[in-house]
């Protein structure tokens, strides 16, 4: 079975460099989403295995509110990818059930290895 991957990502460059990483490494990228609602709307009409989500997201949106909605309304669990991880962002993200934490600037082989644990 492929595990097939959300990114919730507002960075255009960001999210091609996931793309591909991901790709790579044989997971299934079934789309990119930029904000809250995009990411909800890709969630429902596409399945979902998890999602690689970044903390701020267009038009404003958080990232944490977003994968709060995403665990409790689809049961997709989100791997952060962020510059801002921290103890309160931990803290903060926890009640999202989150698959883990991932520093920006990220290595490769640091998001597949949360992924593969999954």
């Amino acid at each position: 079975m492929t595990y097939r991957i959300m990114i919730v990502e507002d960075e255009f460059l960001i999210a091609m460099d996931l793309e591909d990483l991901l790709s790579e490494a044989g997971f299934e990228v079934v789309g990119i989403a930029t904000d809250t609602e995009a990411a909800l709307a890709l969630a429902r009409e596409t399945p979902v295995n998890a999602a690689i989500m970044d903390v701020n997201l267009a038009r404003g949106t958080c990232g944490i509110e977003t994968a709060r909605r995403l665990r409790a309304e689809l049961d997709i669990p989100s791997l952060f990818v962020s510059a801002q991880i921290n103890e309160k962002l931990r803290s903060v993200a926890a009640d999202a059930k989150p698959l883990g934490f991932v520093t920006k600037p990220y290595m490769p082989d640091e998001i597949v290895a949360k992924l593969g644990a999954a």
